[in-house]
């Protein structure tokens, strides 16, 4: 008994000392939870790189798209062929344009040379007839002598006869001249009108062919610019309609100094950006670059981020990373 009571006087007085001490300094309560999200002020958001200037090309005519001279990526000049329109309709007229304007041609020529021969006839005729004429007024002058004289009674009457004779025939001989050189006078004049008119007719077909060659030209596709393609639409041997239909057949990229980027930010972060606030643009291009630019546009959910690029490396299509310090 006296034992048991002595064990349980120690364990009492243990029990006491212990509530008694102290608490640890190190033992602190745990915080309660918090499950409220950290403020982030600033937006690191990937896009594509893309020139703010592109001019859209298209064919002037419709066709199959026969071959394509230049592809997405490429440096194009002014006046460079970018692809090429095949259309038969074009190709027929021009073919009969051709065989037209021969035709015309040769009808000219063959005309020509009929106005030499003309002229070189006519030439010849009146050249007689002016042989004939000397020869009829001398005939005239000695029969009007002998009828003077055969009234008087002063020549014999063969004489007279002779006289009139020669009179007659060379009359009869100029009056026929004189009317075949008045004839080739006339086709001279009426071949130089038909040679006219042909040349008229030949001037029409050169225009044709030109209409013809110019709509064939205009089958080919070429640059109004020099700049970077940046898209191009359509496939060889599809068939596209002309202008409107086809505007977009290539698009291309001018002052490749302007350039912007464009972002889809989740809708929180798009809530906190607003036009003209700064952004830093960086690129795997040139990663020693931080490019500076200002938010230009917001368009739905796209924002658009314009800057200057700082070395032509930096081209329409390569993928940068935007910072943009939020709202």
């Amino acid at each position: 008994m006296a034992a048991v009571s002595v064990i349980l006087l120690a364990v009492a007085a243990g029990a006491l000392s212990r509530l008694r001490r102290p608490p640890t300094p190190g033992a602190q309560p745990a915080p309660r939870a918090d499950n409220t999200p950290a403020v982030v002020n600033e937006a690191n958001l990937p896009g594509k790189i893309r020139a703010q200037q592109v001019v859209s090309v298209g064919s002037q005519v419709g066709g199959a798209i026969e071959e394509f001279a230049a592809d997405v990526g490429q440096e194009v000049y002014e006046g460079q062929v970018l692809a090429r329109i095949a259309n038969k309709g074009l190709e027929t007229a021009r073919e009969m344009a051709v065989a037209a304007l021969e035709n015309a041609q040769a009808r000219v020529n063959k005309l020509e040379s009929a106005v030499i021969a003309a002229r070189l006839e006519a030439s010849r005729a009146r050249a007689d007839t002016s042989r004939s004429r000397t020869q009829f007024d001398s005939a005239e002058k000695a029969y009007r002598r002998q009828q003077t004289l055969q009234r008087e009674g002063a020549t014999p009457r063969l004489a007279f006869e002779r006289s009139q004779r020669e009179f007659e025939s060379a009359q009869s001989e100029y009056r026929s001249l004189d009317e075949l050189a008045r004839q080739a006078e006339d086709r001279v004049t009426q071949v130089l009108q038909e040679l006219q008119a042909s040349k008229n007719a030949l001037d029409q077909r050169r225009k044709e062919l030109e209409d013809a060659s110019a709509g064939l030209a205009a089958a080919e596709v070429h640059s109004p610019v020099s700049g970077l393609i940046v898209g191009r639409t359509g496939e060889v041997g599809k068939i596209i309609g002309p202008g409107e239909e086809n505007k977009d057949l290539f698009q291309i990229a001018v002052n490749l100094s302007l350039l912007d980027v464009a972002l889809e930010p989740e809708p929180p972060v798009l809530k906190r950006i607003r036009i003209h606030q700064p952004a830093l643009i960086t690129t795997a291009d040139l990663p020693a670059e931080n490019i500076t630019g200002a938010v230009k546009e917001i368009r739905g959910a796209e924002v658009i981020v314009e800057f200057l690029s700082p070395s032509p490396v930096l081209k329409p299509g390569m993928t940068a990373q935007v910072r943009i310090k939020l709202e």
